[in-house]
């Protein structure tokens, strides 16, 4: 296990707070966009959690829902790291979680959610 910074900073980034947008990415564009391509092919991760939460919007409110599995077991998240060099040496490690479109019950809340990675996937 190792802490990261929840935001991607792709390591060509001349500023980390490029990072503050890229928190989520869709599973969708990951071959696309620039940013990803390189991660995917070489640094994958899992994103340990035991819940996530979902923002349902009803008229001008949006209320947080926790999700989390019915076991209650910790899962991981599928997501994508990079380590960033600053000009003066130091290093940033940071990720992102890999979104797609919601199942069943989380559309109801939600049209996108995390990918949660199956117990026998999370070593590959």
């Amino acid at each position: 296990m190792k802490q990261m910074v929840w935001g991607l900073i792709p390591s060509w980034a001349k500023d980390p707070a490029i990072g503050n947008k890229m928190i989520n990415a869709r599973a969708e564009t990951l071959t696309v966009r620039p940013a990803y391509r390189v991660p995917l092919r070489k640094r994958r991760c899992l994103i340990m959690a035991d819940r996530f939460y979902e923002w349902k919007k009803e008229g001008n409110v949006k209320q947080p829902m926790r999700i989390v599995l019915k076991s209650h077991e910790p899962f991981g998240f599928a997501g994508l790291w990079e380590t960033w060099k600053a000009p003066d040496g130091g290093e940033i490690v940071s990720c992102v979680i890999i979104t797609t479109e919601a199942n069943e019950l989380v559309g109801t809340i939600h049209d996108r959610m995390p990918v949660i990675l199956p117990r026998k996937a999370e070593d590959r």
